[in-house]
């Protein structure tokens, strides 16, 4: 098992908290506590659930639990960039982070999914 932090996953999903960190920051006051609130704090729960994933031996309900949050994520994006709090260039980012973060964590269940539990 490797230390959660080299995972390729892990970069990623760090790399997308770190936009939405910036994207919050700079969105307008009256939603910023709300919408960028809620996009950082989701952004934080995928990269835990990663580290969870990784140390347990089922990995399945993590991994579940971390592509809801990456949907939750795309969502609150969707509706960021649709009102105009973040751009359509930061949206695609963001958007490019979310995807591989879900065909990673994909990869990761269909492979434990097939593979017995030890």
């Amino acid at each position: 098992m490797a230390l959660h932090t080299t995972l390729p996953i892990y970069k990623v999903a760090y790399d997308l908290l770190s936009v939405a960190v910036d994207y919050a920051i700079n969105m307008p006051r009256p939603v910023k506590a709300t919408l960028g609130g809620r996009l950082r704090d989701l952004c934080v729960e995928v990269v835990l659930l990663i580290g969870k994933a990784n140390f347990a031996a089922n990995k399945a309900p993590y991994l579940d639990a971390l592509l809801e949050r990456v949907q939750e994520t795309e969502l609150l994006l969707r509706l960021c960039q649709d009102k105009r709090f973040i751009s359509i260039k930061h949206y695609a980012k963001a958007i490019e982070l979310t995807a591989s973060v879900g065909k990673q964590a994909n990869g990761w269940r269909k492979k434990y999914a097939s593979s017995p539990v030890t």
